[in-house]
């Protein structure tokens, strides 16, 4: 009783400090040696794997990566002349241009496939770059985002996270929904599509760049089970991951473009709205408009009409005098 009692103190002071998250993050900082350390034997070892890898194998992988390369630069061209094409007609529809990203390679320390809590650190940190909240991608779809940050390493938490949630649609009908974690690597949940929906198993399901987290079109599952349960108003969908979450080694953090705050409106304020707000000056008067002292002169000195005399007669000096003003 004394222990549960303990207990339930520690429990609600860490609910209300928050004690609990300062103490592993103090704790992450000291035990970051030993990651270091224990991951320097696997380094040295691929090092000496890969000089004394065999001459034959290296030129067998140097001709199939040629013609990997040949080919990709095949598809590349084309892709060249398709976003060309796609400014061409952003610029006639006077649409926005798309927001460029930016990749930032790295590799994975240590993988922690706890039922309850799917993580994995990079050998990426605040010196690189990282921040909280950065996607991070494999070679074949989405893997995660990145939760804590240290000076020389990271905690991405996996979309199969039971407590991880990634706003996604479907790229064939465009139906937005949320893909949930279900704790395990090779399974997503889609509970909040409505029954009659247009979905078949193995529709590709992509990022749809909602929440400022992940941007839209990224690659996350394939739909391969569908559950249509009569009464219910919502089918029970599951999806199997494309990113080798429990596999690779390698991955890719997208560093999207930060929002640029727009300027204040009360800072700066229209000539026009100033001049109309602020009277004019003593003797100073908007340009097109008169003052009462400029018109009561204009009227009291008439521009006096100029008279010719008739080229026969040669008027005297006295009439001449009289006639000017």
């Amino acid at each position: 009783m004394l222990y549960g009692l303990v207990a339930v103190v520690l429990m609600a002071m860490d609910h209300r400090g928050e004690y609990v998250p300062k103490i592993r993050s103090v704790a992450g900082y000291a035990i970051e040696p030993v990651y270091h350390l224990l991951d320097w034997p696997a380094k040295a070892l691929r090092g000496l794997h890969g000089q004394f890898a065999d001459r034959r194998s290296l030129r067998d992988e140097n001709e199939r990566l040629k013609k990997t390369l040949l080919s990709q630069q095949a598809a590349l061209q084309q892709m060249q002349t398709l976003a060309r094409e796609n400014e061409r007609l952003r610029a006639l529809f006077q649409g926005a241009q798309s927001q460029p990203y930016e990749y930032r390679f790295a590799e994975l320390l240590q993988v922690e496939l706890d039922p309850f809590s799917h993580r994995v650190l990079i050998d990426r940190g605040l010196r690189d770059g990282v921040r909280a909240g950065q996607a991070v991608i494999d070679g074949n779809g989405v893997m995660g985002q990145v939760e804590d940050v240290h000076p020389h390493y990271a905690s991405v938490r996996l979309i199969s996270d039971p407590n991880h949630a990634i706003p996604v649609q479907l790229s064939r009908t465009g139906l937005r929904t949320v893909a949930f974690g279900l704790g395990e690597t090779g399974r997503l949940s889609l509970p909040n599509v409505p029954r009659e929906a247009d979905v078949r198993e193995g529709d590709l399901i992509v990022t749809s760049g909602l929440g400022d987290r992940f941007p839209g079109g990224y690659p996350v599952a394939r739909v391969t089970s569908i559950d249509r349960e009569p009464g219910r108003t919502f089918a029970r969908l599951e999806a199997q991951p494309l990113a080798a979450l429990d596999r690779g080694r390698e991955v890719l953090l997208i560093d999207t473009p930060q929002p640029v705050e727009p300027p204040d409106e009360g800072a700066t304020e229209p000539v026009e709205a100033a001049l109309g707000a602020e009277p004019a000056p003593d003797g100073a008067t908007p340009d097109g408009v008169t003052s009462d002292a400029e018109q009561a002169a204009g009227s009291t000195e008439p521009e006096a009409p100029v008279t010719e005399a008739p080229p026969d007669s040669e008027p005297d000096s006295a009439e001449t005098a009289e006639e000017q003003p």
